[in-house]
């Protein structure tokens, strides 16, 4: 198997003047046998074709909320918001949508389930505690480790996920207030929380595009089972790789 490029979303810290993404991203795609290359977001828009046509995959990486404009709604007060970054959001979103017409194999995590929802016409709730009513209420912001995973999913039968895992339900770390609500017409369910929260989606389109609201890259390390889930993605982006060098 070829080493296939893998572009990595990065967020970006604005008084510093710095890009950062979590080394355990690019760990695990290099443990999965694919080459990590990092996207300055703010520097990159507008270049979103140069990548598409250059890289074999995208992992859409965790961060920050997004601007609520990008699925038609304006930000609401009640909860406590996190830092949004315009220039990252419209060139994940940007990113996202040209990869799509290509495509290039995707992997979403946290925020990029998010992204991988609005760029195709989803939603997202803007706060689970305030929006969506959940019983019994699972904690979705851990205040165990980042690898201890804290509640259970349940995998939708005859989806990429259920395979990769081979199991019904599994157990997960989980650290955001946001979710997807309206799931894109391209894309379906799963994963869900005992709670009803949508936990996972995948294009029923495209050969690998799947999106998951917990942070597997902090868990891979213990977790072999989790680590497929990389190698799988790798693996489908290595094959997109060689067609299109045919």
């Amino acid at each position: 198997m070829k080493y296939p490029l893998i572009g990595i979303t990065t967020s970006l810290a604005m008084q510093e003047g710095t890009y950062f993404s979590k080394t355990s991203y690019a760990a695990c795609i290099s443990q999965a046998g694919g080459i990590p290359v990092l996207l300055p977001s703010d520097e990159s828009v507008g270049r979103e074709g140069n990548y598409v046509k250059r890289l074999d995959g995208i992992l859409f990486a965790g961060g920050g909320d997004m601007h609520p404009h990008f699925w038609g709604e304006e930000p609401l007060d009640g909860f406590e918001m996190g830092m949004i970054l315009p220039q990252r959001d419209s060139f994940e979103i940007r990113l996202c949508q040209m990869a799509e017409e290509r495509r290039l194999p995707m992997l979403g995590i946290c925020r990029g389930i998010q992204i991988m929802a609005a760029a195709s016409g989803g939603s997202i709730y803007q706060d689970i505690d305030t929006m969506l009513k959940r019983a019994p209420r699972v904690r979705h912001m851990q205040k165990a480790p980042d690898w201890c995973e804290t509640h259970m999913v349940q995998l939708v039968t005859d989806t990429k996920l259920a395979a990769i895992y081979h199991a019904q339900e599994i157990m997960v770390n989980s650290f955001h207030h946001q979710s997807v609500k309206k799931v894109p017409e391209s894309f379906r369910v799963s994963a869900k929380s005992a709670d009803g929260v949508i936990e996972g989606i995948e294009s029923v389109e495209l050969p690998f595009c799947v999106g998951v609201q917990w942070h597997p890259e902090r868990t891979a390390q213990r977790d072999q089972k989790t680590m497929v889930l990389f190698k799988t993605f790798v693996r489908y982006a290595a094959q997109y790789s060689e067609e299109k060098r045919e």
